[in-house]
């Protein structure tokens, strides 16, 4: 038989658990966008960074099968698979959620998944 102090301790964490759940959804449904900062040469490297502009190169990487995107005259590295056709991408108006890192001295954008690129309707 449990004492009404542990009754209500657990009450307690049971109440912290749900809410811990619930804000934990709403956190994930609503994406990275929200906590991403605007995309600037400025930015520190590990920055969750948005850049919005068109694509104007897709070229894939010579080992991996990775992706490099240049929107806004930026360089944005897509990990191999993330898009299924990426001449597709070209002209397209995106926005990508990402990781600012400097490579060869300068900033690029490194995307973790394939719904941190972002179609816009043109």
């Amino acid at each position: 038989m449990l004492h009404p102090q542990e009754r209500t301790a657990i009450l307690i964490l049971t109440g912290v658990l749900i809410l811990l759940a619930v804000m934990s959804f709403l956190i994930e449904s609503t994406g990275k966008e929200p906590f991403a900062t605007p995309f600037s040469e400025t930015l520190e490297d590990g920055t969750l960074a948005v850049l919005t502009g068109s694509v104007t190169v897709a070229a894939n990487t010579r080992t991996g099968d990775h992706l490099m995107l240049t929107v806004n005259n930026t360089s944005v590295f897509v990990p191999g698979g993330a898009l299924d056709e990426p001449e597709t991408t070209i002209g397209e108006i995106v926005s990508v959620i990402g990781i600012v890192q400097t490579y060869h001295e300068k900033k690029e954008i490194i995307v973790e998944c394939p719904e941190d690129i972002i179609i816009r309707p043109q």
